[in-house]
C-alpha cells in the first residue's frame, strides 16, 4: 500500500475531519497524515518556484 493510499484510508476512517483525526487517531495515524500533508505542500511549493519539475 502506498503512502497516499494509506493516508486516504486513515482520512476516510475519520470522516475527512481534522478535528476527529486529532481527537481520536493514534499518534502513528496522526503523524502519517501530517507528514503526508507537509510533504505534498513542500513538493507543490518547490514546483511553483521552479526547483522541481
Amino acid at each position: 500500500m502506498t503512502e497516499k493510499e494509506q493516508v486516504q484510508k486513515i482520512v476516510k476512517k475519520y470522516n475527512k475531519s481534522i478535528a476527529d483525526l486529532s481527537k481520536n487517531a493514534t499518534a502513528k495515524e496522526f503523524k502519517t497524515v501530517m507528514n503526508y500533508i507537509a510533504d505534498e505542500a513542500n513538493r507543490k511549493q518547490r514546483k511553483l518556484v521552479g526547483l522541481d519539475k
